[in-house]
């Protein structure tokens, strides 16, 4: 899975390693594999998946993929997660995979692969919601200096041995940890938060080249006489529609966080137990806690689902579009979208 083509330039780089070396290598593309094209099961194949980190640990829509792979019959496998590297002047900063690949190299455990190595890799940046995108000399800095780690990495699981323990997968395992609720978090709740932020500020033509080219089929395009994508709940978040449209009008609504994060906060299991708790005699201490996690969380994916048909009603509204448009740093002229530099789209659709 490469959204924004990070994930994909590795992939690349490993396949061309592959190749110079006489094997008989290919890259397919995680939304462009079916049941009619099967991972081979043979113990002479080698599996490698290759994706991103999403919340410090492997996207959901990865896990699943990972998970209806056939048995593996002794195949060896390995597992690369790219990571959000940045550099502030001759600082190299590393990022996090956290559970990434221990996720993916489990699942293909347990599936009967040998698995044969792990790594994690700074590419640069993609995550425009948060931060202004580095420019394009830092970026080739960053992606210029992973590439020699990443072939040292396939050249020494080619050649029959294992990068397993490393003081990479070291810090990277650390942090796991440390940060594995948040990665919880962000599976079960976290994603479809961020997912609903994003909006198409007045610019967009109901082209629709988001919608068509989004790896999980997260994008619809609604309205008859004028188009507009809507975000649907299996987003991932990949920052691809941002990347590719032409009229440069993704949008990650920051003012429209602050109120969703307000609306999806309120203590409604507070509220709701305190009444049934006046109805039903010591409810409140006997099933309370869990109860009340139970409601907080089904009032979180009722409140922030029908909050986004509410949202995308008003910006479809031009003084509405412009208001939640200039109230967000992604509309900043200097706040730019990222795609690798090397990477055309048609590559990452897998064609």
């Amino acid at each position: 899975m490469s959204g924004t083509g990070n994930s994909y330039r590795v992939a690349a780089w490993i396949d061309e390693f592959l190749r110079k070396q006489g094997a008989d290598s290919q890259i397919r593309s995680v939304d462009g594999i079916g049941s009619e094209d099967r991972i081979k099961e043979t113990s002479r194949d080698l599996l490698g998946i290759v994706h991103p980190t999403h919340g410090f640990t492997a996207p959901w829509h990865v896990i699943k993929f990972a998970s209806r792979l056939p048995r593996g019959r002794s195949t060896r496998a390995f597992t690369v997660a790219t990571r959000a590297g940045l550099k502030f002047g001759s600082l190299f900063l590393p990022g996090i995979a956290g559970s990434a690949t221990f996720i993916t190299a489990l699942i293909l455990f347990l599936k009967g692969y040998r698995v044969r190595g792990l790594m994690s890799v700074d590419m640069p940046s993609n995550w425009f919601s948060l931060h202004k995108i580095q420019g394009r000399k830092k970026q080739r800095e960053i992606i210029e200096r992973s590439k020699p780690a990443v072939e040292g990495f396939i050249r020494k699981i080619h050649s029959g041995g294992r990068v397993l323990f490393t003081l990479n997968n070291l810090y990277e395992l650390l942090l796991g940890a440390l940060l594995s609720l948040i990665s919880f978090a962000y599976l079960l709740m976290g994603r479809f938060f961020l997912a609903k932020l994003f909006f198409a500020n007045d610019r967009c033509n109901g082209c629709g080249i988001c919608a068509k080219n989004c790896p999980v089929g997260g994008i619809k395009m609604r309205g008859k006489n004028r188009p507009r994508p809507f975000w649907k709940y299996n987003c991932e978040s990949c920052m691809r529609c941002a990347a590719v449209c032409p009229q440069n009008c993704v949008e990650a609504g920051h003012s429209w966080g602050v109120i969703l994060y307000l609306a999806t906060t309120i203590p409604s299991s507070m509220y709701i137990l305190s009444y049934l708790g006046t109805l039903i005699h010591g409810l409140a201490e006997s099933k309370g806690e869990w109860l009340g996690t139970v409601i907080d969380l089904m009032f979180f994916y009722l409140a922030i689902f029908t909050l986004y048909y509410v949202f995308y009603a008003l910006i479809r509204i031009p003084f509405f579009n412009r208001l939640f448009t200039y109230t967000t740093l992604t509309h900043l002229p200097f706040w730019g979208r990222y795609r690798e530099p090397d990477t055309v789209l048609k590559k990452l659709k897998g064609k």
